[in-house]
């Protein structure tokens, strides 16, 4: 059976015991850190981070296996400095040109 006012003086104790009491400097720095949409905001190592412009004739791109000579002319075309090879390379040739 339901008694009238019991689920609210349940709520009032639940709420009671588990009230944490800080003082005024503390709850003042937990809001000024937590609650300032003004605030510095900083990112961990899991966040992405902000990609940085570049020139695309300072960009080189070595293409593999015969890429499509389209695929070419259209980096090409956007200012990439683009080297391509009919197949793939060894090793230490790969090294070299990559480094």
């Amino acid at each position: 059976m339901d008694i009238p006012g019991a689920a609210t003086k349940i709520a009032e104790q639940f709420s009671n015991s588990i009230s944490l009491s800080v003082s005024p400097e503390q709850s003042k720095s937990y809001q000024n850190k937590y609650n300032n949409p003004f605030r510095r905001r900083t990112y961990s190592s899991s966040m992405p981070r902000a990609l940085q412009p570049y020139v695309a004739n300072d960009v080189k791109i070595l293409l593999l296996e015969n890429i499509n000579q389209t695929g070419q002319d259209i980096l090409k075309g956007q200012g990439y400095q683009v080297e391509a090879y009919k197949s793939s390379l060894p090793k230490a040739e790969l090294i070299e040109k990559i480094k």
